[in-house]
């Protein structure tokens, strides 16, 4: 039984978490690239910087993370989908974030067994951990109609060479480990992937118990900020990590078998197109119902508390902004009745004050680029200060105007909410603040910020006028909508960033699998953009990217969306496009860009190519996560295959479609 040190207690820091304990994490195997995050966050002080004291616990057959967790010896763990497994039987687990977007795990077999699909596994022997730490094989078994009881499903050995000997005939691998014992052996073999059966769960699961995040909120906060802070530093420097593992932990791996690892885990990752750790709660319900569909788990689960918030809503963080605001609105509406109470109060005096105290209004309404208006309620005639006209680029005299009149100058788009919130003004008798586009004289739209309080009352207490300002805000405007393209744009190409591709393609995806249609997406790269750079520098590298994204404009449609997600990485969804019909579009795109010349200044133009991954929507379960893998799977067989070609996943398997 492990025996925990605790650590002597400490002043507690507002932007800190002090552990008064030690936090064990437990990992699932023995040391290896897969677990390089927590080393990362280890070595490089991401923990302690937030106060934390961690100490990593590698996995054995005795030493499982789930187990471990319940039994409170860790208080955080990483686990495969038997943590989504066992809380669906009750277990109070908390996923924290998911590092691995798509799971390794896969049985391999040997070629010369002839055995290359879940159905050929029938009447063989199959190693696997156990059936609830390996879900996703028996969810795969079970989806295709292959009962337990019709493979022969063996305790796993943890030893390749049991396939290698031929005394099993499948053994239960990751797709970054043992595949490079078999190549390093010349051992041809086939996998069988769950992802194949459209069985794609997340994997390598960072997580913890209910337990944990209610007594300790502010350290799972901390101890998942670390972590992923660990996991971007991991993906950014692997070799560093390599030599952290070979000298400090004394891995049993060559160098080049964690090189080999860590390349295998990009592709699972993505660090270069999701967020690390992104958890879908539409993911973990489609890994759910599949549970539910192999009858592994009954209908009814319930997944409430199972997905940790990262941004819990705290009513301070939004009641305080708005609170200054409304403040603000009020001290102006107040200053301005104020004002204009005093000025008819000394309208009895002399008109001199009169007419400095108006002098001094208007010097200051027009250095602000504002102007007053008054409404009578009862008439709907519309008087305006000449502050008010010089906005509308009209003289003092030759602004006249009505309710109808007024309604008339506001922009289509904005008309109805503008007149429902002043006919809620009006029966309520609130005041009003909003901001709406105008129409100057010469036909220009201009931003307007209309703030007004009804100032005359009947003795029914009915409303009679209303005063207030409108400030001309189109300059603020302008430079908000900059503010806000620059954050969706990439600055180079032109085309959407990958956030702001990442949710444009969830609303279109959305809207098709409400209303119905169909939709494709491509993974684009430029074949041997590296060279490039290293052979003519970056700035003829910026000229090929922006050469192509002229033609990937040229020969796009408006309608479909691009996004650069990488340094040389595209990402193009097309909406209302079939399978063929992206087949010839991506090919036409391809030679377009293949055509395409760069001239360098200098002898000869400068021609590329690129390869381009495709896959369409086949299902309503799918997600965008989930097409984007499939569309990087496919990339990365069309590179494979030898590069300025398209390939296409069909029906999740694939097929080549060469140049």
């Amino acid at each position: 039984m492990r025996i925990f040190a605790f650590l002597s207690a400490g002043m507690v820091i507002a932007t800190q978490v002090h552990a008064t304990e030690v936090v064990n994490l437990q990992l699932r195997w023995h040391h290896q690239f897969q677990f390089a995050g927590y080393y990362a966050a280890l070595e490089k002080g991401f923990y302690k910087e937030e106060g934390l004291d961690v100490r990593i616990h590698a996995g054995d057959p005795a030493h499982q993370p789930v187990p471990e967790v319940l039994a409170g010896h860790a208080q955080y763990a990483e686990g495969n989908s038997e943590v989504l497994y066992q809380r669906l039987l009750g277990k109070p687990l908390i996923a924290l974030a998911a590092i691995f977007q798509h799971s390794p795990s896969v049985l391999l077999t040997r070629r010369d067994s002839g055995i290359e699909s879940v159905h050929d596994l029938m009447g063989k022997k199959v190693m696997l951990m156990n059936m609830t730490e390996d879900a996703d094989f028996l969810s795969m078994f079970l989806s295709e109609g292959v009962s337990p009881s019709q493979v022969q499903i063996i305790p796993s050995s943890y030893n390749i060479n049991d396939l290698v000997s031929g005394k099993v005939d499948a053994f239960n691998s990751y797709t970054t480990n043992e595949p490079y014992f078999l190549k390093q052996k010349n051992i041809a073999y086939n996998i069988v992937d769950p992802s194949t059966y459209r069985i794609d769960f997340y994997s390598d699961i960072l997580f913890t118990s209910e337990a944990e995040l209610r007594n300790h909120p502010k350290q799972v906060a901390a101890m998942r900020r670390a972590t992923l802070k660990g996991w971007r530093y991991a993906m950014d420097h692997p070799d560093e990590i390599i030599t952290l593992l070979l000298n400090k932990y004394h891995v049993e791996k060559t160098r080049a078998h964690l090189e080999f690892e860590a390349a295998e885990m990009r592709k699972l990752i993505f660090p270069d197109l999701i967020e690390i750790g992104h958890m879908n709660a539409g993911r973990w319900q489609h890994m759910a119902d599949t549970f539910v569909k192999a009858g592994l788990i009954k209908p009814g689960y319930q997944l409430d508390g199972f997905i940790y918030d990262t941004s819990p809503k705290h009513a301070l963080e939004w009641v305080l902004p708005l609170l200054n605001v409304a403040l603000i609105l009020l001290t102006i509406v107040s200053a301005v009745t104020y004002y204009l109470q005093r000025l008819n109060h000394r309208l009895t005096k002399t008109q001199s004050i009169l007419s400095e105290s108006e002098e001094r209004l208007r010097l200051a309404l027009g250095a602000a680029n504002q102007g007053w208006f008054d409404i009578n309620v009862q008439t709907g005639t519309v008087s305006v200060s000449p502050e008010y006209a010089k906005i509308l680029g009209y003289e003092p005299d030759e602004f006249t105007s009505n309710l109808q009149v007024w309604e008339t100058g506001i922009h289509p788009e904005d008309r109805p909410l503008v007149m429902e919130t002043y006919r809620k003004c009006l029966a309520d008798g609130e005041p009003i603040a909003m901001e709406y586009r105008r129409q100057k004289k010469d036909g220009e739209w201009i931003w307007i910020r209309s703030i007004g309080k009804f100032t005359a009352w009947t003795p029914e207490h009915q409303p009679l006028r209303m005063s207030g300002i409108h400030t001309d805000i189109t300059a603020q405007k302008v430079a908000e909508f900059e503010l806000v393209r620059q954050a969706h744009i990439d600055y180079l190409t032109g085309f959407n960033n990958r956030g702001h591709f990442m949710q444009q393609a969830e609303l279109e995806l959305r809207r098709v699998v409400r209303y119905g249609g169909t939709l494709s997406i491509f993974m684009m790269d430029v074949d041997h953009f590296k060279k490039i750079n290293d052979t003519y520098g970056h700035k003829v590298g910026d000229l090929v990217l922006q050469k192509l994204a002229a033609v990937c404009r040229d020969t796009l449609r408006m309608i479909d969306i691009i996004g650069r997600v990488g340094g040389e990485e595209f990402a193009i969804l097309l909406p209302e496009t079939t399978e063929q019909e992206a087949i010839r579009v991506a090919e036409r795109l391809r030679q377009a860009i293949a055509n395409a010349k760069i001239p360098l200044g200098h002898g000869l133009p400068l021609s590329i190519t690129v390869s381009i991954g495709i896959t369409s929507l086949i299902s309503k379960d799918d997600n965008i996560d989930v097409l984007l893998s499939f569309a990087d799977k496919a990339l990365y067989a069309a590179k494979n295959a030898g590069r300025n070609r398209i390939f296409n996943i069909q029906d999740r398997i694939g097929s080549l479609v060469s140049q």
